[in-house]
């Protein structure tokens, strides 16, 4: 018990000695770390983006060169039924 009561003034003592920033400085480095990180997310979206829709298009003109027109991937949401579901109630062998 002795150590951890030294161990805790020891580190009072340490962070006495440390300069902290004023808080003028903090505030300035707040705002740019926000700034940076808007800037990064609206980067990546667009990288996301351009990268979705170039797949897109590719996946669709491999289906085109198939002759698999119909199936073109697209933005909507695929339908889909209870009914189109299958489930197996005892196991293959």
């Amino acid at each position: 018990m002795k150590q951890v009561i030294k161990f805790v003034k020891e580190a009072i003592r340490e962070l006495g000695k440390v300069t902290w920033p004023t808080r003028k400085i903090v505030l300035r480095l707040t705002i740019g770390v926000i700034i940076v990180s808007i800037i990064f997310t609206i980067f990546v979206g667009i990288v996301d983006l351009g990268l979705t829709g170039g797949l897109r298009n590719l996946l669709n003109w491999v289906e085109y060169k198939k002759g698999n027109v119909s199936q073109q991937i697209s933005d909507q949401p695929m339908d889909i039924s209870l009914d189109d579901i299958q489930v197996e109630s005892q196991p293959s062998n």
